[in-house]
């Protein structure tokens, strides 16, 4: 059995509901391996090694993840447990970590949502599908405008954490969520306090450096 000293992170080469993972583990101080195969989504078995993805407790979804001896499935897991080992994040409050999985949810809900929108919805009526990811980018803007702050980064701290993260993912990553917003032609410029929070999310060091070299955020791998 392969075993990895570091995080290693098994998914497809997209940002899904992976991406995010890669963004805390950059920002965190933290390097990961990763396997990418899109030919992997919905297969019970990993295809590289035959392995079957029941040992990360999944019975077909990623991302899966393996560190030493722990294997675990569920995007909000996984990237919890990437934050409580960084070492950018060793210092964080139980607060603070509530407020950063409350961030983590909200992306997975805003992504599952979009994933609906583009490969369900639009088959059987596209306008239909216009129209709920319009609905749904003006709630939760309507939320992040009202609460996050207009200087700094959302804990207070010096830097950002993965509540900004959260964001940035939501704003820049393109499967699922940019494809829908491509498709509703919806504008994030509309969400002022988000962007200006998300321009600064990208100054910081160690995600420019990330930003500059990430390779599966733009991803499209079905030309949608």
């Amino acid at each position: 059995m392969t075993t990895f000293e570091n995080p290693h992170l098994i998914y497809a080469p997209i940002a899904g509901r992976a991406e995010l993972t890669r963004l805390i583990a950059a920002a965190g101080g933290i390097t990961i391996t990763e396997s990418v195969n899109v030919a992997n989504l919905g297969k019970p078995d990993l295809l590289e090694t035959g392995e079957s993805k029941k040992n990360y407790m999944s019975p077909s979804g990623m991302p899966l993840l393996q560190h030493g001896d722990l294997k675990i499935s569920q995007s909000g897991a996984i990237e919890a447990y990437m934050a409580s080992i960084a070492p950018r994040y060793k210092d964080l409050t139980p607060q603070q970590r509530a407020i950063d999985m409350m961030f983590m949810g909200i992306k997975e809900e805003i992504g599952q949502n979009c994933g609906k929108a583009i490969f369900t919805t639009q088959k059987a009526d596209k306008n239909k599908a216009i129209e709920d990811v319009c609905a749904l980018f003006d709630k939760w803007g309507a939320v992040f405008e009202d609460q996050i702050p207009t200087e700094g980064f959302i804990q207070g701290l010096p830097y950002p954490t993965p509540a900004d993260l959260a964001l940035l993912d939501i704003t820049t990553s393109y499967m699922p969520i940019g494809c829908a917003r491509k498709l509703a032609q919806y504008d994030f410029g509309k969400w002022k306090k988000v962007v200006a929070l998300c321009d600064r999310v990208k100054a910081d060091e160690h995600v420019n450096k990330y930003l500059s070299e990430r390779k599966y955020a733009d991803a499209n791998p079905w030309g949608m």
